[in-house]
């Protein structure tokens, strides 16, 4: 049977008292507890021992993301294993992604992190002590990111897990006065515990995962995270949620962001060509249901007059070079 102490309630200080040495703190105690109890009773599924975790969940505090990780192509766009090494340079920064053997970790594995980095800010705002490694409840995090809650979605939740833990990340991307220019995975270790249900059904329980330090230290030290959406979690199209987070990303302190479509194309990471990726934007720029942005296609000025006369339907006959993407937040 898992305990679940949600955020909003502290800690138990029932902490255990030595007869030597000085006595720990509420938090300390809290937190030896658990890993001892993580030790003890990682089998406590299968051997029936309780199993007695602090575990965080989101209530009410908002979901927040890495800017860097909103910037640069990081995850794939598609739901197919892939198994191609991501490379990202525009001369000053570059990210390159190399798969694991179940493939590079995508963009809705990405709901992990979103949700871990949400939690640790959240203890941050409210003036409690973090550590790189999380304690959560399973169940929570497919609930607030809307992953459904049948055996489907536990099995692809630790698949997710998985692909975080075996993606490799090259990067050269700075985090306060340090340069990265070592590979890491998005996550150091993790554990997962089980228990059965009544049906005797085998589910994932408690999670423990640690970040790595790249992204700890974005979180907690530059603090380097945006608010989103939490409809961002309802957008099924991989390139739809992309061109989100970049709308986030770029649209915050500025009325509109524009960008040409090749130079698009390589911050969504995409594999299409652009004869194809440009069919998908238009499609997207007629849905128009982004949560809280709206996406046009123009021309370059300088090539307006040039493509636009007598009836022609300009944005066939532009080259991709003179399309230009833009972003803005939508009105009210």
């Amino acid at each position: 049977m898992i305990r679940n102490i949600v955020h909003m309630v502290p800690r138990a200080a029932e902490a255990e008292r030595g007869a030597m040495g000085p006595e720990p703190t509420e938090e300390a105690a809290s937190t030896a507890r658990a890993r001892r109890r993580l030790a003890a009773d990682g089998d406590g599924a299968a051997t029936g021992r309780q199993v007695d975790l602090f575990l965080d969940s989101l209530i009410s505090a908002p979901f927040k993301d890495d800017r860097a990780l909103m910037e640069f192509p990081f995850f794939s766009l598609q739901k197919t294993p892939r198994t191609k090494p991501m490379i990202y340079d525009d001369g000053k920064v570059r990210v390159e992604i190399r798969p694991g053997d179940r493939g590079i970790a995508t963009i809705w594995d990405k709901d992990v992190l979103i949700y871990l980095a949400s939690i640790i800010n959240d203890r941050i705002e409210r003036g409690m002590p973090v550590e790189k490694t999380v304690r959560f409840n399973a169940h929570n995090l497919l609930q607030v990111t809307g992953r459904g809650s049948g055996k489907r979605a536990y099995e692809l939740l630790l698949d997710a897990i998985y692909r975080l833990r075996s993606t490799t990340i090259v990067t050269t991307i700075e985090s306060q006065d340090i340069k990265e220019r070592r590979g890491f995975g998005w996550i150091e270790t993790f554990r997962v515990l089980e228990k059965k249900t009544r049906t005797g059904k085998k589910i994932m329980a408690g999670c423990e995962i640690t970040l790595n330090d790249w992204m700890f230290r974005a979180i907690v030290k530059d603090r380097r995270v945006l608010t989103i959406s939490p409809e961002y979690f309802q957008i099924s199209m991989g390139l739809k949620r992309r061109l989100y987070e970049l709308a986030r990303k770029h649209c915050g302190s500025q009325s509109r962001w524009v960008i040409s479509l090749p130079r698009l194309i390589d911050k969504c990471g995409s594999v299409m060509e652009a004869r194809f990726f440009k069919p998908q934007l238009r499609k997207i720029v007629e849905d128009d249901d982004l949560p809280d942005y709206h996406i046009a296609i123009n021309f370059d000025p300088a090539d307006r007059q040039a493509v636009e006369h007598d009836g022609f339907d300009g944005r066939r006959w532009a080259s991709n070079e003179r399309l230009l993407v833009v972003f803005s937040p939508r009105a009210g």
